[in-house]
This record gives structure tokens, sequence and C-alpha cells, in this order.
């Protein structure tokens, strides 16, 4: 009866010595899980994405400027170079960090063609390129870049380039519409296109000017900042 007491006693110390294996066990891989879950969070706070970086700042030294439209304006306003900077800054603080984004659900911040409910990219002509301007909710920013057309054809080596969806666009001139996200991360719409096809409807008896046709492009930002930088400009430049 003695030993068979023993044999129990040790059963149940090694159960219990298997029990606290097994909970030290948990411990150490949910322990495991939260410091990757934390160092994992502090990556996606660290790590910011700009969703102007595909697009070179405009070099006054070569002519190259921005131009700024007020609200729901189709001319632009007059600009210092003391402005330029001022509008240089503003566009530079749309960024957002990739946590923010994926608390909002948004896991895309790569630069999308903008498509239709069927999945079609939508065109836009040269006559609704120009028609672009301000709105009463969003400012309008040009990037203005040496003309990228020589002798009527477009020189790669001279016209900016960004790759949208795979496929490579050439430009001279972005229009880009910035409204209030509001602190979110919310999208802006950019258009980029060729000056002298969309404007010349003299050049190849009008053919380019019929026929040139470009995509919108969409982009991820957070626009708040930039929005009442731009805001403080245009009031400094209509105040005088």
């Amino acid at each position: 009866m003695a030993k068979k007491n023993k044999k129990n006693n040790v059963s149940v110390a090694e159960a219990v010595q298997t029990s606290h294996r097994t909970a030290n066990i948990v411990v150490i891989i949910v322990a495991a899980i939260a410091a990757l879950l934390l160092i994992a969070i502090a990556v996606m706070c660290g790590v910011r994405v700009d969703p102007m970086d595909g697009f070179k700042t405009p070099d006054s030294k070569k002519g190259e400027r921005y131009e700024l439209y007020d609200l729901d304006s189709s001319a632009p306003l007059m600009t210092t170079g003391k402005a330029q900077s001022k509008i240089r800054s503003a566009l530079g603080t749309m960024d957002f960090s990739v946590m923010n984004a994926v608390l909002q659900w948004n896991w895309d911040y790569s630069y999308n063609f903008a498509r239709n409910n069927k999945d079609k990219k939508i065109t836009l002509s040269a006559s609704e390129i120009n028609e672009i301007t301000s709105t009463e909710t969003e400012y309008m920013v040009e990037y203005i870049y040496t003309d990228s057309v020589v002798n009527g054809e477009l020189n790669k080596s001279i016209a900016q380039k960004l790759t949208v969806d795979g496929e490579t666009i050439y430009f001279d001139r972005v229009k880009v519409l910035i409204g209030n996200t509001d602190n979110s991360v919310g999208e802006i719409y950019l258009y980029p296109y060729i000056y002298e096809y969309a404007t010349n409807r003299v050049a190849d008896d009008g053919t380019r000017y019929e026929t040139y046709k470009i995509t919108p492009v969409k982009v991820r930002a957070n626009t708040t900042e930039a929005y009442a930088a731009l805001k403080n400009v245009v009031t400094e430049i209509n105040n005088g």
C-alpha cells in the first residue's frame, strides 16, 4: 500500500511539473508574440509614406516652378520665390505613417490609375485636361517642368516619368488637387500630362491634340497640414 501511495505521489508530482513546464512554454510563446507585435507596430509607426516622392522638385534654375490656384479659380496666383518655397514645403507635409494607414484599413500606398466601377481606366481628352482646375474645396498646385517635346517629338530623356500599375508614363506637367482629409489618410488625384500635346491644336493638323489622352492617378495622402499651409500662402498673396 505504501509503495502504491508513493507511486501515486510521484505521478502527481510529475504531472504538476509537466503542467508548470507547459504553462511556462505558453507564457514564453505569448511573450514572444507580444514582443514581435510591439516590434512590428514600432516599425510601422516609424515607416512613413510620402505620396509625392515620385515627383521631382521643380528646378527654378531651369525656369521650372509651381503654380498655385486659389479655391474655385481657373487662374494661377502670382508667386514669388518665397511663396514657391512655402508651396514646396506644404507639398512635403502630406506623408503619413504606415501604422496610421493600417488602422484606417488602407493597405495600398502606391500610385494607381483611376478606374471606373468596371475596373476600366478612366481617360481624359486634351480639352478635359485643360479644364481641370481647383474646386470649391480643393486647391490646385501644378508642377511646371521643362517642356519635353522637341521638334514635335517627345524626348524621354528630358521628360519626367512615373511608374503606375506597372506602366511607365511620361509628362512635363502635373496638376495636383488638394483638399482637406481631416487628419486621416485619404486620397488625392494627380493629372500628369505633356503640355505640348494637350495645348497645341495646330501641330500635325491637330491630330495629336485630338487623340491625346491621359488617365488620372490617385494616391493616399494626409493633406490636412498641406491644406492649411496652402491656405496661408493664398492669404498672404491675396493680401499683398
